[in-house]
């Protein structure tokens, strides 16, 4: 009893501590707009604090039966952190018809924003049966290029109690069609009439050219029937169903002038980032470039590869790119991540190319190019480089292998030795994906942190052993795991993590990996910095960035 009054005498005073917030947000809504005339629709004011006064609600009384306020309040605590909120609950009933505007509330200098409200005639009573049920299919473009994704609507309307229903799935040879997001839920007026309804979205891909018909959405299912019983459980349920109309799509081919791979799109960017920052890198150290290509409405397998060149005196090593998609406000948008270590191989001033991809403007029916300008490096001399010295061979499976004999067919000792390491990097790779798939999967649901699920012993068992390889594939296990996502390179990881020592260690294998032979290199400190580190796991790295940051 004790332990439980002051369990209870702490909470107590946990939430007095709290400081009041002042407040900062009043929001007003109304669920139903239009309304029709003799209904009755509910006004809900939000404050985002703990508010003792009351809004002035009289103004609504020259145009509405105004019953209530009910006065509700909710208090979160997250992170020790007290959060509250205020909600006042009207219930309106339009006197007359026309449009109203209810006005701006304000508490403590914060206002709402006025609603705007339109009220309709009630349709009149008859004998005639109102139709119950229907469906409707719509396309938000009725013409489109082959490969051009778009969005197919089918809406069900319906009055009364439905108990269930399945609706079938379109299927046409020669479009690809998926179900895009979760069904949604609303109401609306149609011929004065207020139906509830559920729509359900699919986005559609045309995989040829042609004229394609879009059969009827089918939806059958059971309704209340209220006349059987006054009671839900005394009422039977009748079988109902309703059909949709056809559609007709006419696909137009690809234009034949267009330069490169076919892309359509609503919008399409690309943007870049260098590790670490700035144009000016030395010579034979890698620098890690990442260029992430956005596209809106289009799915994540259709994002083409770059159109890239590589001038002399730079050698690029590319990475397997990543794709990604997401729905943002109803719609698709995709990413594709290129990530690819730059490493030049002679100083002075270099200068990579711009980067220009052609797309076709699905919105202006044009063809456009989405650019990165040209970037030019200061490339300092490297210590103990030679002025057109290549990396040398690398046993990272990113990096591919380059010889430096004078003929690429003469077979030399330098060629025995290099096949012998060839060798043994493959047999390394295969053990290391047999031993991989001998272990059994973690189960995502788990939650202790990466560090646990992970065996540190083989970080530190490569680590000592100088093994450069295997340390940069457990570190990029490792973390994807940790943060939900596996980085372009380990200076990306070095960047996530933030710890200059680590970073500094990554920096120092990457060198190993991309420059071997200049030093030997020593793994230990790098297994010791790994050991010290304090992080908190962090999920932002897995989501997709805004393409409109200001929707």
């Amino acid at each position: 009893m004790v332990r439980h009054a002051v369990f209870a005498l702490g909470l107590t005073l946990l939430f007095v501590s709290q400081p009041l917030l002042a407040l900062t947000q009043l929001k007003a809504s109304l669920d139903k707009n239009p309304m029709l005339l003799g209904e009755t629709a509910v006004l809900e004011l939000v404050a985002d604090g703990d508010v003792s006064r009351q809004p002035d609600f009289s103004v609504l009384e020259p145009y509405f039966e105004v019953q209530g306020p009910s006065i509700g309040q909710q208090m979160q605590v997250f992170n020790g952190q007290a959060s509250r909120t205020t909600s006042w609950r009207l219930l309106l009933k339009a006197r007359d018809t026309g449009r109203f505007v209810i006005p701006a509330f304000t508490l403590e200098g914060v206002s709402s924003s006025p609603i705007e409200v339109e009220v309709q005639k009630a349709p009149e009573r008859s004998s005639q049966n109102k139709e119950l049920l229907f469906v409707e299919s719509s396309l938000e473009q009725e013409k489109l290029y082959v490969q051009q994704l778009s969005y197919l609507t089918v809406k069900i309307y319906f009055k009364g109690d439905l108990q269930r229903g399945s609706l079938n799935e379109p299927k046409v040879a020669g479009l690809s069609i998926e179900q895009q997001g979760k069904d949604q839920e609303g109401t609306e007026l149609v011929n004065g009439e207020r139906y509830r309804t559920f729509t359900r979205r699919y986005r559609l891909i045309p995989e040829q050219s042609g004229e394609f018909t879009i059969p009827p959405a089918i939806l059958s299912g059971e309704m209340l029937d209220r006349s059987t019983g006054r009671y839900d459980y005394f009422a039977q349920t009748q079988s109902v169903t309703a059909t949709s109309n056809s559609l007709t799509l006419r696909v137009e081919p690809q234009p034949v002038d267009f330069p490169g791979d076919w892309l359509v799109a609503g919008l399409v960017e690309l943007t870049e980032e260098w590790s670490p920052a700035g144009t000016s890198v030395r010579q034979g150290e890698p620098v890690t470039r990442t260029i992430t290509l956005t596209a809106l409405d289009v799915a994540a397998n259709q994002l083409p590869d770059l159109p890239q060149t590589t001038p002399d005196g730079v050698k690029l090593y590319r990475e397997q790119p990543q794709s990604k998609q997401a729905e943002r406000n109803g719609r698709l948008v995709a990413q594709k991540v290129f990530s690819m270590a730059v490493v030049a191989s002679k100083s002075g001033e270099l200068t990579l190319p711009e980067i220009r991809l052609p797309w076709w403007n699905a919105k202006t029916n044009q063809l456009e190019y989405a650019e990165l300008p040209a970037v030019t490096l200061q490339v300092a001399a490297g210590e103990n480089t030679g002025a057109d010295t290549a990396p040398a061979l690398s046993t990272s499976p990113a990096v591919t292998a380059a010889t430096t004999a004078t003929s690429p067919w003469a077979w030399t000792h330098s060629s025995s030795a290099l096949f012998l390491l060839w060798l043994s990097t493959v047999a390394l790779w295969v053990w290391q994906a047999l031993k991989a798939r001998a272990v059994p999967q973690v189960s995502k649901t788990v939650t202790e942190p990466a560090k646990a699920r992970m065996n540190p012993k083989k970080l530190q068992q490569a680590a000592h052993a100088n093994d450069a390889a295997l340390c940069r594939s457990w570190l990029l296990d490792w973390a994807e795991q940790y943060f939900g996502e596996r980085p372009h390179s380990l200076s990306q990881l070095g960047h996530w993590c933030g710890q200059d020592e680590f970073r500094q260690q990554l920096e120092g294998l990457n060198k190993a990996l991309y420059q071997p032979g200049s030093a030997p290199w020593q793994g230990k400190a790098l297994w010791q910095s790994w050991s010290r580190l304090e992080l908190q796991k962090q999920s932002s790295h897995a989501r997709l960035a805004p393409l409109y940051p200001n929707m």
